[in-house]
């Protein structure tokens, strides 16, 4: 189980001797300004957004038109430059600064193509100053700083099935996976309460109860998927922020 620790919980209560809790430290809201200040922090959130770009965790344009590919071509340079290396990546390297995104291995070698000229046209940049366009190429995303969340099932009408789920300030928005056409969304200020629901059967995923609305016209909807506490937990969390 993963969960965001809370303010008025110590860290201590839940540190093992026996190694059985590991502990990452990571930014769950980007409503303060970055600065780019020393290398540390640079670093610190380079790392964190790279690892939820390589796992699907940053919803970024969908790879169908020459504009989508350059850009992520241009993001894979930046991988590239940010380790030092000045050469011209592989194939086999640039498929490891791709996405999980559908469509983008059958573009791999068009990717490939525009990442050398990318690299090229980025030569004088530093592994720091590549860290930092990095970054502010993510940032400039119009759903840069939601939690996503991979939903097997949606009991709304008109969901469909698997779903993005985004968590934050705007609230929890439902997006079509493969188009990310917004589908669906909850407001912060009308969720009323949520909970998970353990799976009734072996091999079922567990869900995640949301109640909003208001008296006159209560609602709940249910999500299903593997991280349902995790999803339950950050959002508690984001609401309490920033509300």
């Amino acid at each position: 189980m993963v969960r965001p620790l809370h303010p008025e919980e110590y860290l201590f209560d839940f540190l093992l001797d026996n190694g059985s809790i590991s502990l990452s430290f990571w930014r769950v809201l980007w409503e303060k300004p970055l600065l780019f200040r020393n290398d540390l922090f640079v670093d610190f959130h380079y790392q964190q957004l790279l690892e939820e770009y390589l796992h699907g965790k940053i919803i970024t344009p969908r790879a169908g038109g020459t504009s989508s590919v350059q850009q992520i071509a241009e993001l894979a340079a930046l991988q590239h430059l940010a380790q030092g290396l000045k050469d011209q990546p592989s194939l086999p390297e640039v498929k490891q600064y791709l996405p999980p995104q559908d469509g983008l291995a059958s573009k791999a070698q068009e990717i490939q193509s525009f990442c050398h000229n990318q690299v090229d046209a980025m030569q004088s940049l530093s592994p720091k100053d590549a860290k930092i366009r990095f970054i502010e190429f993510l940032r400039n995303l119009p759903l840069f700083g939601s939690n996503t969340f991979l939903v097997q099932k949606v009991s709304q009408r008109g969901c469909p099935s698997p779903c993005l789920v985004c968590l934050n300030k705007e609230g929890v928005l439902f997006l079509h996976p493969k188009t990310q056409e917004h589908v669906f969304n909850i407001a912060l200020e009308k969720i009323q309460s949520m909970r998970t629901i353990r799976p009734k059967k072996d091999g079922k995923l567990p869900a995640v109860e949301i109640h909003f609305g208001n008296a006159g016209n209560p609602q709940n909807i249910l999500l299903h998927l593997k991280e349902a506490k995790e999803l339950c937990h950050m959002l508690a969390l984001t609401i309490e922020e920033l509300t």
